[in-house]
């Protein structure tokens, strides 16, 4: 019986770090998007698309989706707005 329950506990603390690490991943990376797509909205480069593609590829992490969606819903408001300036930009 008390294997189990040591088994349970590894598991259960396991499942937490994992959880932990996956969070603060994600929080991180909203950061670094949100600051890369700020200073690319005055003057869009190269990786901005790549950086929102990043953000869209985000849209398929359940823990994103969950804990974090006021800042999906700015970051992609954000890639929607470069796009619409590119598309501006681009047709004369």
């Amino acid at each position: 019986m008390i294997r189990w329950g040591l088994i349970l506990a590894v598991v259960i603390i396991a499942a937490g770090a994992w959880f932990d690490w996956t969070y603060h991943a994600v929080r991180t990376e909203i950061h670094e998007l949100h600051s890369r797509l700020a200073s690319a909205s005055q003057r869009p480069s190269a990786d901005t698309q790549a950086d929102c593609g990043r953000v869209h590829e985000l849209h398929s992490n359940p823990i994103a989706r969950m804990f974090m969606p006021h800042g999906l819903a700015t970051l992609t408001e954000a890639c929607d707005h470069i796009a619409a300036q590119g598309g501006a930009e681009s047709n004369p």
